[in-house]
């Protein structure tokens, strides 16, 4: 499995954003114990405002597939999603190359 960066540029935050985000939270949640999601977070400096992902896959469909099943992506939130693989010069993490 190699890694994948996924960033996401948000939509300005809605009610309806913020009523989805507990589902947003728990299905990446999921995806992190089951080792898919390795690490994540929001990018807090960034207009708009979106997160980066670590994710493991075998291509970029794979992981553009396994990231439509966000809540977020589902209800319209994520104005920009892009997935690139991501080849770790320096250090590792486990579960990818």
């Amino acid at each position: 499995m190699a890694a994948y960066a996924v960033t996401y540029a948000y939509v300005p935050e809605t009610e309806e954003m913020t009523q989805t985000r507990p589902s947003h939270v728990e299905f990446l949640q999921g995806l992190h114990e089951q080792g898919t999601l390795l690490v994540s977070g929001r990018l807090t400096e960034a207009d708009p405002l979106g997160a980066l992902l670590i994710i493991t896959g075998d291509s970029v469909d794979e992981v553009s597939e396994i990231m439509d099943g966000d809540p977020f992506h589902q209800g319209g939130f994520i104005a920009e999603r892009t997935v690139r693989r991501w080849n770790i010069a320096f250090g590792s993490i486990e579960g990818a190359e």
